[in-house]
């Protein structure tokens, strides 16, 4: 072994805490401090060609024009930007991103948007129809949701009631801002904890910096299921809310629901759901036959679900919605005023006015779609998924990880399972690099459900593996940043290459 690969391995033994402390204090170093610049430098030069792809060919504004540009002009200009995009993501070449993506779909979207442009709901005096269509957002999202003959709305604690808010990540912070301000005021917690599996969604970990709640992360086990023992040993007196996926975004797997939300009813806790993926396709899947296990409100334990509209639900992107149990639950996620010199004041999210286009798009789409639309199109994205998974399971060289049922991760043991997904991105492709274990998934939606296109990825997929097999020592560009990211110890730098990452996105 060489004293690189010494070095390397010597240090991967080290605990993250102290290689975290050790780069804090050389980082500061005049030599250190410009090597890594250098480093940065070289990768944001291949980002920029990603995330800038308009920036010779499309006209800059750094400031505002003198003069105002012709609306004319400037649908064209959007227009023929689109046109690029869409070519990405409509013959079915992405990862999730775009759930259904049917022109007539998109175009009877684009109406109801229309119509209600001006509408907010912050103003229900002015624009009550944005209540109408939210609550009955709500309801129809809890009826699939919960025990038919059990929901019984003469009990406030019992009733599945609910909010619509701006996507996934939302409807996670405020269900665990909810658990915190619940648990203050009738546990007296002020030190929170909340316990999530080490797949559960990023926005949990962003909901533990936003509203210190420390986060206790349990492991998985070799089927990338939360492990249920792990979770019950770190219940403590702090212990506010236990977390679980239906499924995991990251591998496609669902939690062991049940046996976690048991353990909240013994321990009093509450217990969520992250139903984003899965909630607008397990019901219709167990209706079909599939094997799903409990994952709702029959369970008693479960006391909130997150379920995104916008993906499975086929709405317009930036609706989700979060649903509890009982009223009194709910009441903790609100924010009200009354001392305000403003006047009375409420919001039920974070934001305060909002887009009542979204929602009147949410509820356009789950009324034309309908139980048999639903129905139909999780039978054609599981029918696809199986095929999908079939082909990969034939690649000798690649392993999938767990038994998903449309979030399929695949990695190897034998080949550079990043150079493999950028050869794929060369033919068109656009997958999600994962890290511990290296991978990578396909999120399969109604783009995928067309003729053809699970056949080609399949194809396109053991051409990648045997060019990688025949080209192992060819590095690609992205190849190197993904597989630095995923092995890197020094956790730090990846998070300065995010920041100087999301520093080009605002770059004119």
């Amino acid at each position: 072994m060489g004293i690189k690969k010494l070095i390397e391995s010597f240090i991967e033994k080290l605990p993250p805490w102290l290689i975290a402390g050790v780069f804090k204090c050389i980082k500061p170093i005049p030599m250190v401090k410009n090597r890594i610049q250098r480093e940065y430098n070289d990768i944001m030069k291949e980002l920029e060609s990603v995330v800038k792809p308009y920036k010779d060919s499309s006209t800059t504004f750094l400031q505002l024009p003198e003069t105002g540009i012709d609306s004319a002009n400037i649908l064209h200009e959007m227009e023929k930007l689109q046109s690029k995009e869409a070519s990405k993501w409509k013959h079915g070449f992405v990862s999730g991103a775009v759930y259904h993506g049917d022109d007539d779909h998109i175009g009877f979207l684009n109406k109801v948007y229309a119509i209600n442009s001006q509408s907010n709901p912050l103003h229900s005096d002015v624009f009550p129809s944005s209540a109408k269509y939210e609550s009955e957002v709500v309801s129809m999202t809890a009826h699939m949701l919960k025990p038919a003959d059990k929901n019984c709305p003469s009990d406030p604690d019992q009733e599945i009631c609910g909010v619509v808010t701006s996507g996934g990540t939302e409807s996670i912070l405020l269900a665990m801002k909810t658990y915190r301000d619940w648990a203050h005021d009738q546990k007296g917690i002020n030190t929170p904890e909340m316990i999530i599996p080490s797949t559960a969604h990023a926005a949990f970990d962003k909901a533990s910096q936003y509203f210190n709640i420390k986060c206790i992360r349990i492991p998985v086990d070799n089927n990338y299921r939360a492990d249920v023992a792990a979770t019950r040993k770190a219940i403590t007196r702090n212990t506010i809310v236990i977390v679980g996926s239906a499924p995991s975004f990251p591998h496609g797997i669902i939690d062991p629901i049940e046996e976690l939300s048991e353990l909240a009813v013994e321990k009093k806790v509450g217990f969520h759901t992250d139903a984003c993926l899965g909630g607008f396709i397990l019901p219709w899947a167990k209706k079909m036959g599939y094997d799903i296990p409990p994952f709702d409100f029959t369970l008693p334990g479960v006391t909130s679900i997150s379920a995104d509209t916008h993906k499975y639900g086929y709405a317009p992107k930036g609706t989700s919605v979060i649903l509890y149990r009982g009223f009194e639950l709910r009441h903790y996620q609100y924010y009200k005023t009354t001392e305000w010199p403003g006047g009375l004041y409420c919001s039920p999210t974070f934001a305060g006015s909002r887009p009542g286009a979204l929602s009147a798009g949410c509820w356009a789409t789950m009324v034309t779609m309908g139980e048999n639309g639903y129905s139909e199109a999780t039978k054609r994205i599981l029918q696809t998924a199986l095929t999908i998974k079939t082909g990969i399971g034939q690649i000798s060289d690649l392993y999938i990880l767990g038994d998903p049922l449309w979030v399929i991760a695949f990695g190897s043991n034998v080949v550079d399972i990043y150079k493999v997904m950028e050869f794929m991105s060369e033919r068109g492709w656009s997958l999600n690099a994962l890290h511990k274990p290296p991978c990578v998934h396909i999120c399969v939606t109604l783009r995928h459900t067309q003729p053809g296109v699970s056949k080609r990825f399949v194809d396109d997929l053991k051409s990648a593996v045997d060019y990688v097999k025949q080209n192992p020592d060819e590095k690609g560009s992205m190849a190197p940043v993904y597989g630095m990211a995923a092995k890197l110890p020094v956790r730090g730098i990846v998070g300065d290459l995010l920041e100087r990452y999301m520093d080009l996105l605002y770059t004119a």
